[in-house]
């Protein structure tokens, strides 16, 4: 078992990684995004993380992911407890995939992107009449808030009711 010293260690920034280390910017960037979109704050650790993660490779564990890490930051890696949480919030929000092999150790890698376009309509109560909404926010919000429960939003309905037009007379 490894032992960390009681010290907390400042948090790990893109500047620690070695020159020449690291997965390229666009493909980090890319899952910056994919993040963002989730919900996820991408914070110092974070960004460090996901160049170990693209570094490792797919299938990697998450010891694996830290010796990489370690590797790349010259030993002054993130805590092993950082890495696991950090994974574990990457999976719920479907970033990451995580598989379990045989000898019932966890392997992460980049989940696939959700193809299409998430298909929200508002559905009027009273007559049921369908009007789509093309609000990319709207869609954002509501795979957020999937997100948080572990789930995956493929369509969404929601039932609206039309509001009385009030004129200037009616106000007093």
């Amino acid at each position: 078992m490894l032992a960390f010293s009681e010290h907390r260690r400042s948090p790990p920034a893109l500047n620690q990684i070695r020159p020449g280390m690291g997965a390229s910017r666009n493909a980090v960037r890319k899952l910056e995004d994919r993040c963002r979109e989730a919900g996820v704050k991408m914070t110092d650790l974070r960004r460090v993380l996901l160049h170990g993660i693209l570094e490792a490779g797919a299938g990697a564990t998450a010891i694996e992911i830290w010796k990489t890490l370690r590797t790349m930051t010259d030993g002054h890696p993130p805590s092993q407890g950082s890495i696991q949480r950090n994974l574990n919030l990457l999976v719920a929000r479907d970033i990451l995939r995580r598989d379990v092999s045989p000898d019932r150790l966890w392997h992460y890698g980049i989940a696939p992107e959700r193809k299409g376009r998430l298909a929200v309509t508002f559905v009027e109560a009273g007559t049921g009449r369908k009007i789509p909404c093309r609000m990319p926010e709207v869609a954002a919000l509501l795979r957020r808030a999937a997100a948080e429960h572990g789930l995956a939003v493929q369509a969404a309905a929601i039932t609206v009711t039309p509001v009385p037009a009030t004129g200037d007379a009616d106000i007093r």
